[in-house]
């Protein structure tokens, strides 16, 4: 039996020896590559604009087939305006913390502080090459712009989206300044290389089409793995289509920008289809803040679906909007999920996933939910969120499950016309499951206050810890690594 072994054994070498080994490339026994990572942001979409969240007033094929690819939420929450959503997906902190709670004016000096970790740093860590190109609206100084701040280049606008109209009384004078369109590379300084004029509005969301696609098929096939951001202005007010899309949706403004997001976000996903990397790149596409419903132009007003509000305020219209992402043989398709999940949560998401380390010297309110996202867990881990906004150092609205607390309360329909009310300690309470409208309030009815103590206990008490250690806009600890 022995002497049988021995011949088995040799025999086995003797082939072993014969045998040609395959060829492949010399890094197959590496660490398999990270997956690209792009991200499409519109402004100011509401709930209910898309055909996959029941929108009716305009086709949306293209973004209505992705919902079904992947996972579309149908609670995606973000923060009540431009700047503060856009700080919290690039920090994974709430804006409160760095100072971004509120809206960056044009002129102004505020925005992200060169101390805080974007999202594109974290990723260029990691081994990425990035690109934004788009609306950033988180500070307009050298120091404060993306391709400053992680990105290796940018090409887009630093504030709001608002063209001066030239039909404005005074439009023509010095205090009418046109907003400038910037291009940057990383370490240097931006050149001025075109004005957000009217017309250029209605064309700027194609040409930030046209460069993502460029970006992709530059980098697909590198071997490092890219991360690209497309923020794109439409469909803020003033709507202003592209010249191709202009009464195409036989809807008004409004309609036709819906009909040209859904066809540049089907350009964007034709290119990694056709660069063959659809398996190897997670898909996002979410919108900044809920819609304005307050324009004196009729078609310029978007759809908040089932809730009520808008942005600018802490109504669910606001604050829950269009969100789905796709990572094919990861995330299962078809699959419309009820649970939480906050645009903070990208941020730690995307770290655990590429192995990036997020920083501990500052508080980070994302929460990882990698192992929800690829179906190892039933439920999110996030089931509640604070509303911390426009310089109140108390909350304006608290999320948990599904409960809503307002402690301040705005308008419903144009927030920014009057001031808001502040209730104090008696808050109005609404179940989001049996009321979306926020209309019948729970606080003193049979068991509603019982619902304020393990609020308070499991989301208000540990933000304030948390400031003991962390205090708000204190960057006097903090480090970042070059």
């Amino acid at each position: 039996m022995k002497s049988l072994t021995r011949l088995t054994l040799v025999a086995l070498m003797g082939a072993a020896l014969c045998v040609v080994p395959p060829t492949h490339d010399s890094d197959a026994d590496e660490s398999p590559r990270k997956p690209n990572i792009v991200v499409i942001m519109t402004d100011n979409q509401g709930f209910g604009d898309l055909g996959c969240y029941g929108g009716v007033r305009a086709e949306t094929p293209r973004i209505d087939k992705l919902a079904t690819e992947g996972v579309q939420f149908l609670d995606f929450q973000v923060e009540p305006g431009c700047t503060p959503t856009r700080a919290a997906f690039q920090t994974g902190r709430m804006p409160v913390r760095s100072g971004c709670d509120g809206y960056v004016e044009p002129g102004q000096p505020g925005g992200l502080h060169p101390k805080e970790v974007t999202l594109a740093e974290l990723l260029k860590g990691a081994g990425y090459t990035t690109a934004m190109y788009g609306k950033w609206h988180l500070g307009e100084t050298h120091e404060r712009q993306p391709h400053m701040q992680g990105y290796d280049e940018w090409y887009g606008i630093t504030n709001t989206t608002v063209p001066v109209d030239p039909t404005l009384p005074g439009a023509g004078s010095v205090t009418m300044v046109q907003q400038k369109i910037l291009h940057g590379k990383a370490g240097e300084k931006a050149k001025v290389v075109g004005e957000n004029s009217t017309e250029m509005r209605s064309r700027i969301d194609r040409e930030l089409t046209n460069r993502s696609v460029q970006f992709i098929e530059a980098h697909a096939r590198k071997e490092k793995p890219f991360y690209l951001f497309v923020a794109l202005t439409n469909p803020h007010h003033p709507v202003i289509p592209h010249p191709d899309f202009k009464g195409k949706s036989k809807g008004g403004a409004y309609t036709d920008a819906l009909m040209e997001i859904d066809y540049n976000t089907g350009k964007i996903l034709d290119a990694i289809d056709k660069a063959g990397v659809r398996d190897d790149t997670i898909f996002v596409f979410l919108s900044d803040n809920g819609p304005t419903r307050y324009s004196p132009e009729a078609d310029h007003n978007g759809d908040c679906g089932i809730w009520s509000g808008e942005l600018g305020s802490g109504w669910e219209g606001g604050l829950r909007t269009v969100g789905m992402m796709r990572w094919p043989g990861k995330i299962k398709p078809q699959w419309k999920s009820k649970e939480m999940f906050h645009v903070l949560d990208l941020y730690t998401t995307f770290a655990a996933i590429t192995e990036a380390p997020v920083p501990t010297d500052r508080a980070i309110d994302g929460v990882d939910q990698t192992d929800f996202l690829l179906g190892k867990q039933e439920q999110s881990n996030r089931n509640s969120r604070l509303v911390l906004y426009d310089g109140h150092k108390d909350p304006v609205a608290v999320r948990y499950k599904q409960f809503k607390f307002h402690f301040i309360v705005y308008r419903k329909v144009n927030p920014f016309q009057a001031a808001p009310q502040r209730l104090g300690q008696i808050p109005y309470i609404y179940n989001l499951d049996t009321d979306p409208k926020e209309m019948f309030n729970l606080f003193g009815r049979s068991g509603g206050i019982a619902l304020f103590e393990p609020m308070v206990r499991d989301v208000v008490a540990p933000y304030m810890m948390s400031l003991r250690k962390f205090p708000n806009r204190d960057y006097s600890k903090m480090t970042k690594s070059k």
